[in-house]
């Protein structure tokens, strides 16, 4: 057993105050792992805090105990223990900052990013896991932890979600493996969680995809597609921020493309883009550029200033990137 490892069961044995996070923008992969973490604490008689400062979207209401995850601490409550999970950086941890000034804190960092900044007392970070979800899950089955029906929904639907329902080229044997086991030995139905993400829509979210599908353009010989949500679509179709996330797909899967981009303005002079990518580019590199991250086929990262100009100064970029590959 790795020395890191073997601290992490040492906290968890020793200590009885716990909050568990995850990041800005919750997904998938996010809430499953905070859930699965949280909920074996509190199988071991922890005292547990979940926490996601932005709340759960809906599409993960199915997830059993997801009423359990709280937007912020309570007073009264003084943890010993921060676990953060699916966070490649500690400014996206979605918790109030004053957390990281407690006195003798011990923070955990539990994640799959290949960008992340190891920001923790004690970091648990494996790149080559397909999702936080493969690392919990792996961490449990080390601890001798037991994994329920709850937990095992929480884990099969962070691995899910995170490999695109094991499309993407992250998924590897063991996390087929993984998928298998927690089919057959729990409660866990693979055809209820693909409806529950994927065809549960709210009417607002497939109009506006209806918008976003009819402005998709096409640059650098039709390489690169990209499109912009702005705020004067999101205010015609309000919809919760994890029910624009897959939009980014649509322009990737277009024929030809290599790279797609989706930049969504969140307000003012503040843009999130979006980026996928074919196995020709690795766009965690390229979001990298402008102090994002993420995984090869899959990045983000977040701008300020008139998401006009900022459309430009990607494209651009995009641009010299491809001529510096002839």
């Amino acid at each position: 057993m790795s020395d890191s490892l073997a601290q992490f069961f040492s906290v968890i044995d020793a200590k009885e105050r716990f909050v568990v996070a995850c990041h800005i923008h919750p997904d998938g992969d996010a809430i499953g792992s905070l859930l699965a973490i949280g909920l074996t604490l509190k199988k071991l008689g922890k005292q547990v805090q979940m926490i996601c400062s932005e709340g759960v979207p809906s599409v993960y209401h199915f997830l059993p105990c997801n009423e359990e995850i709280r937007q912020t601490i309570t007073l009264d409550f003084n943890p010993q223990v921060l676990i953060c999970v699916d966070c490649a950086e500690k400014d996206r941890v979605a918790i109030d900052g004053a957390i990281w000034n407690l006195p003798g804190l011990i923070t955990v960092n539990l994640d799959h990013h290949i960008t992340n900044t190891m920001f923790a007392t004690l970091d648990i970070v494996y790149p080559k896991a397909a999702a936080t979800g493969e690392v919990v899950y792996s961490l449990l089955v080390k601890g001798n932890y037991q994994i329920d029906d709850e937990i095992a929904l929480a884990i099969y639907t962070a691995i899910a979600t995170d490999t695109g329902f094991f499309r993407y080229d992250s998924t590897s044997a063991f996390t087929l493996e993984i998928a298998s086991r927690l089919v057959q030995e729990y409660d866990v139905k693979p055809s209820k969680v693909a409806e529950q993400v994927h065809e549960q829509k709210s009417f607002n979210s497939i109009k506006l995809l209806g918008e976003i599908l009819s402005k998709i353009q096409l640059t650098n010989e039709g390489k690169v597609a990209w499109v912009v949500l702005d705020q004067s679509m999101l205010s015609k179709y309000p919809v919760e921020n994890e029910e624009t996330e897959s939009y980014v797909n649509y322009a990737r899967s277009i024929d030809g493309v290599e790279i797609g981009l989706l930049f969504k303005e969140l307000k003012p002079n503040e843009v999130k883009l979006s980026w996928r990518s074919t196995a020709a580019v690795d766009v965690s590199k390229l979001a990298a550029y402008f102090g994002g991250g993420g995984h090869a086929r899959a990045a983000g990262c977040n701008l300020s200033g008139p998401i006009d100009q900022i459309v430009t100064k990607v494209l651009n970029f995009i641009n010299e990137y491809y001529e510096a590959q002839k």
